[in-house]
């Protein structure tokens, strides 16, 4: 999945709902480093540019904030910032790294829990509806080397644009279920439909442009309170990050990167006085990367390159 793509931070026990006309600011760091080229389930570096393996890292900051309408309706502002880097081997037959850095796809997002949490405070559910800007620029280029050692500007590879170039609507739900004083379950879905098929930006296959692609995160399982006092709490569960075959909006031309990661994510969560930490590591125990249909008309390998696993840290206050 893109990196500028991070799905919502999950409420839940420990982390009380935000009151009527209060803001809650989040600022959620990402990092994620890739280095082995995958098709379908398994590794494949023979099919990635010129045979040899590639390099991926990037580091992403959400700048979220949070205000209540009412008690049960709530509204979120997020800006993304990231910076990328990505490593290959070129043309003149040495390995060399390009970047992007700079301002994401804005989104604002409304969600609303859908049962009064005085008259079922064991749990609850809420939807979600929104919009992404393409305010990020979808088109970040950086030098690359041709066979003759000479220099042409190009785009740098769709994983660190910072944006798809399209306006998005945003679909996530959400709920969380008390199960005990100190445990709980949650479940959160999130999904980016994307209406246009595809931009001018060119693919790293020739004639062929980048599509907009739909992407989605689900995610499943269950925290404990450690300690109520100190506001420990613990989380584990899967998570699946994605982007489908075919988008369910719009048409499917373009060059993506199909497929799925699957990952086992333990966390921990500490809450005092108004602020929350939260960090995370989802670890990859799965992944299928499809050929995408552009890959299957030129008779492509396809694939990409996955991370071993992800750094999730984040900060909240309300005020």
């Amino acid at each position: 999945m893109p990196v500028r793509f991070t799905s919502p931070r999950l409420a839940g026990i420990g982390d009380p709902q935000l009151e009527k006309h209060r803001w809650q600011l989040h600022v959620t760091y990402r990092h994620l480093g890739a280095g082995r080229w995958y098709v379908g389930t398994k590794i494949q570096e023979s099919a990635a540019p010129f045979g040899k393996p590639l390099s991926l890292n990037t580091n992403s900051v959400d700048v979220s904030v949070d205000y209540n309408v009412t008690d049960r309706l709530g509204l979120r502002l997020t800006l993304p910032f990231s910076y990328g880097t990505h490593s290959r081997f070129y043309a003149d037959g040495k390995r060399h790294t390009v970047s992007a850095a700079g301002l994401g796809d804005i989104s604002l997002v409304a969600s609303m829990w859908l049962f009064d949490f005085a008259k079922h405070p064991k749990g609850n559910l809420a939807l979600g509806v929104g919009v992404k800007m393409p305010t990020g620029n979808n088109s970040a280029a950086d030098d690359f080397f041709l066979a003759d050692s000479s220099i042409v500007q190009r785009p740098v590879d769709q994983s660190i644009q910072l944006g798809d170039g399209g306006w998005g609507i945003i679909l996530q739900a959400q709920g969380h279920w008390n199960i005990s004083r100190r445990f709980s379950a949650y479940a959160q879905g999130w999904y980016l439909l994307t209406p246009r098929e595809k931009t001018s930006v060119l693919s790293p296959l020739a004639g062929v442009t980048l599509s907009v692609p739909d992407v989605y995160a689900f995610r499943l399982g269950s925290s404990y309170v450690i300690s109520p006092r100190r506001g420990i709490s613990a989380s584990f569960g899967p998570r699946l990050d994605g982007i489908p075959l075919r988008d369910l909006l719009g048409g499917n031309a373009g060059f993506r990167r199909p497929g799925y990661s699957l990952y086992l994510e333990p966390g921990v969560t500490l809450s005092q006085r108004g602020s929350s930490f939260t960090l995370s590591v989802p670890l990859r125990v799965h992944q299928d990367f499809r050929r995408s249909l552009v890959d299957i008309q030129l008779n492509k390998a396809g694939g990409g390159d996955l991370a071993r696993y992800l750094i999730l840290a984040g900060y909240s206050w309300r005020f």
